[in-house]
């Protein structure tokens, strides 16, 4: 294979890791807005009432259904970016991590996609107002496919953030804020709560988008 075939090769890996690097950060941050935007339930808890989607329910689903499709090019792109970051000590774990992350992508987006629609149809015009009511008390359904892809998103998540922390391929602090991750599982996702647990997550997906991105670009 001639050297100039090979140049060719690794410029447009690099456009490839460049073009996934700046899928991650976006969807990082769009994630970000995302969560400021997320409305809370008048009534605490995890479910609404009719009162809070029927006067927003076509931006409620529209905003359900961006933030699924944002987590399907975001989770997957954190996870092949780990990948390619630890190539030796700890790529058992970030292989794994990588593979639970994009099973556990595939159950959220679809339980959070399902979730918007169960609410859209429920507070469409002429519909009974207590059929909200019923689609809340069914949350085997609502949540059934979605709390396990999330918790498997975790999961994975905290077992690349091993690897990268073995592999010493970026700054410490780079894992220790996507073990931040677990604390969405008790802090409100909404809010300035939300805000605080949604920042670290959002920073570590930056930083993971530039050094794995660095890596090919500063390669001799």
């Amino acid at each position: 294979m001639s050297t100039e075939t090979l140049v060719r090769t690794d410029s447009a890996t690099r456009r490839r890791v460049g073009f996934v690097a700046l899928a991650l950060a976006l969807t990082a941050l769009a994630a970000l807005a995302g969560g400021l935007l997320w409305p809370e339930p008048s009534g605490g808890g995890e479910t609404y009432s009719y009162a809070d989607i029927q006067p927003h329910r076509a931006l409620w689903w529209g905003l359900l259904v961006a933030l699924a499709a944002n987590l399907i090019i975001n989770v997957p792109a954190q996870a092949l970016l780990t990948v390619l970051l630890v190539r030796a000590r700890g790529a058992a774990w970030a292989t794994v991590g990588g593979i639970i992350m994009w099973i556990g992508t595939a159950l959220y987006a679809v339980g959070g996609a399902g979730w918007a629609a169960a609410y859209y149809f429920a507070t469409a015009p002429g519909v009974d107002p207590s059929v909200i009511e019923r689609v809340n008390d069914d949350s085997a359904h609502i949540f059934g496919v979605l709390l396990p892809g999330a918790l498997l998103v975790a999961v994975g998540t905290v077992i690349q953030a091993v690897g990268l922390w073995r592999s010493r391929a970026v700054p410490r602090w780079i894992p220790v804020l996507w073990l931040t991750l677990v604390a969405t599982f008790v802090v409100p996702g909404n809010g300035v709560a939300g805000l605080i647990t949604s920042v670290p997550i959002a920073a570590a997906s930056l930083g993971t988008a530039y050094y794995a991105w660095r890596r090919l670009s500063f390669r001799s």
